[in-house]
């Protein structure tokens, strides 16, 4: 019963405290429905554009955009998974040749080799998305 009381409670928390924190008042101007801003309530207006998140001087000499600080971290990150990528086919192989032929050894080596090919595809699959979100944003910021 107590549980039971407790789920109560929170649901009733978590559904009633948002929706009386949001209530505006509209008597005493609070809530204004028209925005003074122009073109703001006209989507087909000409002059609405959107802002690129990632700056418009983002360049390779301005370490200060947000662009080229999530290219560092990726290029270190496939920098990292490349060596790891590289031992462990050393290893697979390794693998392979203390085997000696026994069947059951040598199926643990070929999904070893499989889950390194796997993860080389992820770290391959994660740089072409990255250029690829680049190129779009970098397209939607020129307008063409």
């Amino acid at each position: 019963m107590r549980a039971l009381t407790l789920v109560a409670f929170v649901l009733i928390a978590s559904f009633g405290v948002p929706i009386s924190v949001l209530a505006q008042d509209t008597q005493t101007g609070l809530y204004n429905p028209v925005d003074t801003q122009q073109g703001l309530n006209n989507p087909a207006d000409p002059t609405i554009s959107l802002i690129n998140p990632l700056g418009t001087s983002c360049n390779p000499a301005n370490t200060d955009c947000l662009g080229n600080f999530l290219k560092s971290i990726l290029a270190f990150v496939i920098r990292i998974g490349t060596v790891v990528v590289i031992l462990m086919l050393v290893y697979v192989g390794f693998k392979f040749v203390t085997a000696r032929g026994e069947p059951a050894e040598i199926t643990k080596a070929r999904t070893m080799f499989l889950w390194t090919v796997v993860g080389a595809l992820i770290l391959l699959g994660a740089q072409v998305i990255a250029v690829g979100i680049t190129a779009t944003v970098q397209s939607l910021g020129t307008g063409s």
